[in-house]
């Protein structure tokens, strides 16, 4: 049976709406929407209800699918890192395999983006470090250019 609010588009019997009502009451409690809102509250805040709950299902539908994918990134790791038997076949003596993970991928990823970061800073401030040195070098050499045609301008 369900909720009529799940349960899609079948044909239900004639109700009145007062069946109707009291028969979503539990859905949109569940929702997070208090009594006074359901029966005295206008009726587009039921609406904003329902697609704010599709929201927050879909968010954690997407949340667990995540987590779901990240323990499966956890197995793959463990199976990687231990020697197993394929076909009945031993890993060959000497072959190294992958070390288990030290940290959570997440974490491995945060620091490999820290790490990317201050490179890519470093990187910035050696450039403008460089742009400013070369331009302390035209400024000098264009002083110097400036001394050197006044001394021979000068001196003729």
């Amino acid at each position: 049976m369900g909720s009529p609010l799940t349960d899609g588009d079948e044909p239900r019997a004639a109700q009145s709406y007062g069946d109707i009502f009291d028969e979503l009451f539990p859905d949109y409690l569940l929702m997070g929407m208090t009594p006074e809102q359901y029966w005295d509250g206008e009726y587009g805040m039921k609406k904003a209800y329902r697609e704010a709950y599709r929201m927050r299902m879909e968010n954690e539908q997407r949340l667990a699918d995540r987590n779901n994918w990240y323990m499966g990134q956890y197995i793959i790791a463990v199976l990687h890192s231990v020697p197993l038997l394929v076909g009945g076949l031993n890993v060959k003596e000497g072959t190294q395999l992958p070390e288990y993970p030290d940290k959570p991928l997440l974490e491995q990823a945060e620091l490999r983006k820290k790490e990317e970061d201050r490179k890519k800073y470093e990187e910035d401030r050696a450039k403008a470090a460089m742009a400013m040195f070369q331009a302390g070098i035209t400024k000098f050499n264009k002083r110097f250019e400036k001394e050197q045609s006044k001394d021979t301008g000068t001196g003729q």
